[in-house]
């Protein structure tokens, strides 16, 4: 999905081609939002009914690069997560290979102290991770950012400060409840643009890819490409 919604958008608009989901990946998330069936013969067949709409996309840059994404980038400790998922565990553990991975993550958290500029908004704070969502899904279903649309023309920062042990239980049990940015720990906005800087350096996973690159900001390009789906 990322390296197509790339291509995607080094096209001009008007002769962008509509896209199209199988949901064949590891978690399918960004098929989700889009309410793509997860049985092949339905998805096909919603492909076939050329039900079409405009989706945001978000571009994600810094001095050196520029690339873009669909449905969700997550950084800091969520990386180390996604780096942990070798083609076994995907194959054996399926959409719930994420929630394997980060058993190993969270009893070893790294703290990165961030400056982030929310449009107008400025935060500067110790934290553990990052989310900056167009779609609600990550990580094989779970709904990190429920407020998340795809075509409101704004990304939903989620923001999740450093705590303690007690505040990692409460994240983990309120995400998997639903009531994820209900927690003290976490800072949601949703905004046109976001800043972002931090020590050590955060990087982040787009679409569930591992980037090497910091970024430094994310837009919001409403309406960029079309995309078939039921949303």
């Amino acid at each position: 999905v990322n390296a197509v919604v790339n291509a995607l958008m080094r096209i001009d608009e008007e002769q962008r081609p509509t896209f199209g989901i199988v949901p064949l990946g590891t978690a399918n998330d960004f098929a989700g939002t889009l309410k793509i069936p997860n049985d092949l013969p339905s998805a096909v067949e919603l492909i076939d009914s050329g039900f079409v709409q405009s989706c945001d996309v978000v571009r994600i840059s810094s001095h050196q690069f520029e690339r873009f994404y669909a449905n969700m980038a997550a950084g800091g400790n969520c990386v180390r997560v996604s780096e942990q998922l070798t083609d076994e565990i995907k194959k054996t553990w399926g959409p719930f290979c994420y929630m394997r991975g980060a058993a190993g993550v969270l009893t070893d958290m790294i703290t990165y102290k961030i400056v982030a500029n929310c449009d107008q908004e400025k935060f500067e704070l110790d934290s553990w991770a990052v989310l900056v969502a167009n779609g609600r899904t990550n990580a094989g279903r779970i709904e990190v950012a429920p407020k998340a649309s795809i075509t409101d023309g704004l990304i939903d920062v989620i923001i999740i400060r450093e705590g303690n042990a007690l505040d990692m239980v409460e994240i983990v049990s309120r995400t998997l409840l639903g009531s994820f940015l209900e927690c003290e720990q976490v800072i949601f906005r949703q905004v046109k643009q976001l800043t972002l800087g931090s020590i050590p350096g955060m990087r982040f996973t787009i679409d569930g890819e591992v980037i090497d690159e910091e970024p430094i900001q994310f837009d919001v390009i409403a309406g960029a490409i079309r995309m078939i789906g039921d949303f």
